[in-house]
């Protein structure tokens, strides 16, 4: 029930805003009568107008979460490009209320999967439009929405200390996305890699 009314809320802010600012805006782009175009995670994606309907050319309907996450993005971006100056979750404004759970969710979940596969973890997020960085043993940046991109780091493990994980978030996302829907962004991506990259 909470997710369907976010949802409701995020689709009714979606339709009232004004498509041509939106995809200005958003790095979208908007052809009349079809939708807003972009890339999430590396993939297509088109969400139709005024509807909100979400379509991948490679995925299936993606969940309530990122539907959500989709829909406040299209309607709240700042048209502030990213800053290349990376900040921890606990660094975003009202962030260290929700580091645990962040933790739990997103990053704990990461160093477990591909701490003993730092490799299989460089192809995944290849795979979701990944470019490596010199941060942390192996890292990536994947580029969530055309201006937000996310910065994952693995720490493989060794016998003297266990395999770490971070995600990092460009300076400039919270001018684009409150914090509860970065939150839910940085979850949304790691399951995406857990998904893609599982090595069992």
């Amino acid at each position: 029930m909470q997710y369907k009314q976010a949802y409701l809320e995020a689709l009714h802010g979606f339709a009232n805003k004004d498509p041509f600012h939106m995809a200005d805006l958003s790095g979208a782009q908007y052809r009349s009568g079809g939708g807003l175009e972009f890339s999430y995670c590396g993939h297509p994606c088109t969400v139709t107008y005024p509807a909100g309907e979400i379509l991948f050319d490679t995925w299936r309907e993606p969940p309530h979460e990122e539907k959500i996450i989709i829909l406040q993005y299209l309607a709240g971006a700042a048209g502030i490009p990213p800053r290349g100056h990376w900040l921890s979750f606990l660094e975003l404004p009202g962030g260290p209320h929700h580091f645990a759970p962040f933790q739990q969710e997103a990053i704990f979940p990461l160093a477990k999967q591909f701490g003993a596969f730092p490799e299989q973890f460089r192809r995944t997020a290849i795979a979701l439009g990944g470019t490596t960085t010199d941060m942390g043993h192996t890292g990536l940046v994947i580029p969530a929405f055309p201006l937000i991109p996310l910065a994952f780091i693995l720490w493989a493990g060794d016998d003297e200390f266990p395999a770490a994980a971070n995600i990092l978030f460009d300076a400039s996302a919270s001018a684009h996305l409150p914090t509860a829907t970065l939150y839910m962004l940085g979850i949304a991506v790691s399951q995406r890699l857990l998904a893609k990259g599982n090595v069992k």
